[in-house]
């Protein structure tokens, strides 16, 4: 009977070091993991950062930037000559000016400019159309280009899907 326990102890014993080994190699793979994932956030935090601190410096810039402009575009303009219509009659003139029953044509209004910065599953970084930074995520929801539906790698860059198309 005591032969029977040493053999069940020792193989408790061989038992508790496989499990041990195995919580050491997941506990291992885990940090591994977890520390690529949070390389790619600080990687993401930073872009976005740098999206952020070229923006301000780009909203600083343009006044500056606009006063050169005017102050340069200062030329002085010839007058433009005067024209003698005389010779076209009142009513000539009223029915070219006259407005069509037609109806105005409507032309949708163009989707704003968005450019992916960065990316990571299910999160991306997006420039919008005034430089800003602007993080989505699956569900978030964009101007002009409806809902995020995923957010997919396609080579070395990221493609964000929306309900209304595709940006890159």
């Amino acid at each position: 009977m005591s032969h029977k326990l040493t053999e069940m102890a020792s193989r408790i014993d061989t038992l508790e070091q496989k499990f041990n080994t195995s919580q050491q190699a997941l506990h291992d793979q885990l940090v591994s993991g977890l520390g690529t994932v949070g390389g790619r956030l600080d990687e993401l935090r930073h872009r976005e950062d740098t999206l952020e601190a070229s923006q301000s410096v780009h909203a600083v810039s343009p006044p500056a930037a606009a006063a050169n402009v005017t102050a340069s575009s200062t030329v002085p303009v010839a007058p433009r000559p005067v024209r003698n219509n005389t010779h076209k009659s009142a009513e000539t003139a009223a029915t070219h000016h006259a407005s069509s029953d037609a109806p105005p044509i409507e032309h949708p209004a163009p989707r704003p400019h968005y450019t992916v910065q960065a990316g990571a599953p299910d999160i991306a970084i997006l420039e919008s159309p005034l430089g800003q930074p602007v993080r989505v995520q699956p569900g978030s929801v964009l101007d002009g280009w409806g809902a995020v539906t995923a957010i997919t790698q396609s080579g070395s860059g990221w493609v964000v899907h929306t309900e209304h198309g595709t940006i890159r």
